[in-house]
């Protein structure tokens, strides 16, 4: 059955590493929407932080962000749903975190915000050097982090954590499960960890979706790689995990695309779109 809706992580998954999107992977979204079918990028970026050669495209009218803390309607400037860390559980993890050699940010109302301290050791802190130009492009630094967060709102939408010592994560999560075990924790690109708030996750927010376009979840195809897609890929009709997906993901899906190099999801919308 061909898909009416079309969900699509970008890191690792539509994008390739350098975060470029392939002509190929861009045909194939423009056949599907052409045919009939709606695009959704699911994504753990807020909305700025989407490259603006997507956001461009004028076929795209709804977005899953920061792992599902939103679900927004760009023609109707419409929130469709919303699950954002409470300030309590947000200072919580933020009085965990600053002891520990690691770096981390927030996205607050739609914003990246960070320390100026990590920001200004960004390359110590992400070794992976394309995660460090996104991080810098998308992230704005503060001299007051936690007085400029506290008056900023009430919530928080995503805390992410860059460890540069990889075997520092695990203990970083297990630490955040044992104190905070009500958080969502997923890890979408290198040396990253991300936290999100209980319902915020890309499964929720497709139901949530599925719900507002009157779409039944049967009828969706979802694509990722990282443990923050792996609801996503159980909710939909079918879930598909590229080849460079994380074993987790791979776990949660129906088949197994070619790598986000090889414009995976390009091949497997062929399937029903066409070439």
């Amino acid at each position: 059955m061909r898909p009416k809706l079309i969900l699509t992580d970008l890191d690792g998954t539509l994008l390739r590493d350098d975060k470029s999107l392939s002509p190929a992977n861009r045909q194939a979204l423009e056949r599907a929407a052409a045919q009939g079918a709606q695009v959704v990028i699911a994504t753990g970026r807020f909305y700025e932080g989407i490259p603006v050669e997507l956001r461009d495209l004028p076929f795209l009218r709804y977005f899953i962000l920061m792992n599902g803390a939103k679900a927004y309607d760009r023609a109707e400037d419409k929130v469709l749903y919303r699950a954002e860390l409470d300030m309590a559980a947000a200072e919580r993890v933020f009085d965990l975190l600053e002891p520990l050699d690691a770096s981390m940010d927030c996205y607050q109302n739609d914003r990246g915000l960070i320390d100026r301290k990590y920001y200004d050791r960004l390359d110590y802190y992400i070794p992976d050097l394309e995660a460090r130009k996104l991080a810098r492009r998308t992230r704005t630094p503060l001299d007051n982090f936690r007085e400029e967060i506290r008056t900023g709102g009430k919530t928080v939408q995503k805390i992410q954590i860059y460890t540069p010592h990889l075997e520092l994560r695990p203990k970083v999560m297990e630490m955040l499960n044992r104190e905070l075990p009500q958080l969502v924790l997923s890890i979408s690109m290198p040396y990253n960890l991300e936290v999100n708030a209980p319902g915020a996750t890309k499964g929720e927010a497709l139901l949530a979706l599925c719900r507002a376009l009157s779409v039944d979840p049967a009828e969706t195809v979802a694509f990722g790689d990282g443990t923050n897609d792996r609801t996503m890929l159980r909710c939909a009709g079918v879930g598909v995990a590229m080849a460079n997906a994380a074993p987790e993901t791979r776990a949660e899906a129906d088949l197994v695309a070619p790598s986000n190099q090889e414009d995976g999801v390009a091949q497997v919308l062929s399937q029903w779109f066409g070439a």
